[in-house]
C-alpha cells in the first residue's frame, strides 16, 4: 500500500510499501526524498572508527581536486534562482566514491564527502610549500 497525502492538488507526503518517504514528490527513490529545500540546525554523517574496516589515507588528493570543476547554474525546475555546485558526472571520473546512481537514473554527490580530499590536498599543498621554503633558504645561503 501506498500513503499519499495531498495539499488540494500538490502532492505532500507519500510513504511507499518498503518505508521510502517523499516529501514534495510521488514516486521517492530513497528512504527519505524532498523535493524542496531542506532546513535544519545540522546534518550528522555517521564516522565512528567501530563502523569502519579497510580504512586508509587518501593519496593523490590534490590532483583529484585541481580536476573537479565548480559550476554556477540553474535548476530546469527551480525559476531563476543563481547555484553553485558540481555535475554528478564529472565529479565521477574525478571520486567516483562520493557519487551514487538513484533508483530513478540521476546521479547524486555526497557533497560532505569531498571534505576529506580538501582535508588531504591541503595537507599535501602544505608539504609542497614547506619543501619550497627550505629551497628558498637554502639558495639564500648560497649567495
Amino acid at each position: 500500500d501506498i500513503l499519499n497525502l495531498f495539499d488540494d492538488t500538490t502532492e505532500v507526503l507519500t510513504v511507499m510499501d518498503g518505508g521510502n518517504v517523499g516529501i514534495g514528490t510521488v514516486i521517492p527513490t530513497e528512504k527519505l526524498e524532498v523535493n524542496g529545500n531542506v532546513k535544519a540546525a545540522s546534518f550528522l554523517y555517521s564516522s565512528d572508527e567501530r563502523l569502519k574496516k579497510d580504512i586508509t589515507t587518501l593519496s593523490g588528493s590534490l590532483e583529484k581536486i585541481l580536476n573537479l570543476r565548480g559550476v554556477q547554474f540553474k535548476w530546469k525546475n527551480g525559476g531563476d534562482d543563481e547555484n553553485i555546485g558540481f555535475i554528478a558526472q564529472e565529479v565521477e571520473k574525478v571520486a567516483p566514491q562520493v557519487v551514487k546512481n538513484g533508483s530513478d537514473g540521476l546521479k547524486s554527490v555526497e557533497y560532505g564527502n569531498i571534505v576529506p580530499l580538501l582535508v588531504e590536498a591541503m595537507k599535501e599543498q602544505q608539504k609542497e610549500i614547506e619543501s619550497l621554503k627550505t629551497e628558498i633558504e637554502i639558495l639564500k645561503g648560497n649567495r
